[in-house]
């Protein structure tokens, strides 16, 4: 949000955000004038040059409308403030001190583990707990540990690091290490399956533009996967499958891509993005197989209002190679066709189209909770249509069936995560699905 005058706050009322158009009001004497300093206040957690390192507007240039509009919304899409407000004060003529003053979450709900629920109508329930310690150090670094279980089916767990400015330069790094075992067999003994699974892997990002506006990235990744699995393997002796248990190692080698221009991470309202995603496997032990994965997302968020936006998204996924049949995709769920429930549909091409209306219905309110501190709290609605298809190749696109659903939800905002959907999706055919989900890709 945005604040006007003096030399800004150290705490924050409960209470909405300031209108736009009285945040814009309250800026507009200083537009054009020089920005002399810059002076963060309110933070206690946070790094203040990780806040300024993110922001467009810089010391020494002139304030302009547009870029700073942009900063408020970005720094308070961070995730680590209930409350972010910039003024301005002149100290010359032409020249002026602007004033960034954040209130910070509460800590409790930023370094500390809590319940993890994702819950599908078809699939069940996926539970389990994530220690995520947001703003890692004060630089805006990201640390975690998750762990998932799906009834007694199987459990998973990972660590992560995630540094944006590794060593202090605009250059990103994260480190992932993921777990997997299936608690019990397919009914069918002849299915191909992973039984356990151990990934670790490192990548890096380097940006191709300045602009921290329109930034353009390339990311490389490396890993190494140790898998134990079902295969469904020709026997060299009479050319049958046959089905056995496998360990391999595999090699994995990603590139990536990315062109982003959104207004912030969590929920923005308008700007782009567009990502293309390469990787490749190759087995170094065990039998010999090689795949690779293509990926592709192009995000439209197209303004028609203040805080009402339509987002166009386009996603597409092509898996080709020596292909294990669990590799194989399925449309639906929560990340996907939401409302689709045709789980005999598979494919290793896919393609899935979105369009949807976002508007804000709760607008920004922050409270001040006894021994826990600011929490803010924001409600979006969601109406949507998705359309989806699957195949074994992507040049049979033309001739395979198109998939149609719709339905509606809600998007809170808040510091228990960042943003929770609920929401509930139909494709006409049958009951009705409803989804809970922490995170979006819109």
């Amino acid at each position: 949000m945005w604040g006007g005058g003096g030399a800004g706050r150290t705490g924050s009322p409960s209470g909405p955000t300031i209108d736009p158009e009285t945040e814009r009001r309250n800026l507009e004497p200083f537009f054009g004038c020089t920005i002399d300093t810059i002076v963060v206040s309110g933070n206690t957690r946070t790094k203040a040059i990780a806040m300024l390192r993110e922001m467009a507007t810089k010391q020494g240039v002139r304030l302009d409308e547009r870029l700073i509009r942009r900063d408020g919304a970005y720094l308070r899409g961070l995730g680590y403030f209930a409350d972010v407000t910039i003024a301005a004060e002149s100290i010359a003529e032409g020249r002026c001190r602007l004033l960034i003053t954040v209130v910070e979450r509460p800590g409790l709900f930023m370094r500390i583990p809590y319940p993890v629920v994702n819950y599908d109508l078809e699939k069940g329930i996926d539970y389990g707990f994530t220690w995520k310690i947001k703003n890692f150090r004060g630089y805006s670094e990201d640390f975690g540990i998750s762990a998932m279980r799906r009834h007694d089916e199987s459990q998973a767990a990972s660590i992560y690091w995630n540094v944006p400015w590794f060593l202090g330069k605009r250059v990103r790094f994260r480190f992932d290490a993921f777990t997997y075992r299936r608690l019990e067999e397919p009914s069918d003994q002849n299915s191909e399956y992973i039984r356990e699974q151990s990934v670790g892997s490192i990548g890096f990002g380097v940006p191709l533009t300045k602009s921290l506006v329109q930034q353009l990235w390339f990311k490389t990744s490396l890993s190494f996967e140790g898998r134990d699995s079902r295969l469904a393997i020709a026997d060299t002796t009479n050319g049958q499958p046959g089905s056995a248990l496998y360990h391999q190692n595999f090699l994995a080698a990603g590139a990536e891509l990315e062109y982003d221009s959104r207004s912030n991470r969590i929920s923005p309202f308008s700007g782009m993005v567009h990502r293309f995603r390469m990787r490749r496997y190759t087995s170094v032990e065990g039998p010999d197989q090689s795949y690779v994965f293509y990926a592709f997302s192009n995000y439209f968020y197209v303004p028609v209002g203040t805080e009402r936006s339509f987002i166009v998204a386009l996603d597409g996924d092509i898996r080709e190679g020596d292909l294990a049949s669990f590799y194989e995709m399925q449309l639906g769920g929560w990340r996907d066709l939401r409302g689709f429930t045709d789980g005999d549909l598979r494919g290793t091409a896919k393609v899935v189209g979105t369009v949807q209306y976002r508007m804000r219905l709760i607008k920004p309110h922050v409270f001040k909770l006894p021994k826990i501190g600011n929490f803010d709290f924001a409600l979006n609605g969601v109406l949507f249509m998705d359309n989806g298809a699957l195949m074994d190749s992507i040049l049979d696109f033309g001739k395979t069936t198109i998939h149609t659903t719709g339905g509606l939800g809600v998007e809170i905002l808040s510091p228990l995560r960042d943003l929770i959907r609920l929401e509930i999706a139909s494709d006409g055919t049958g009951r009705p699905t409803f989804y809970m989900a922490a995170g979006s890709d819109f």
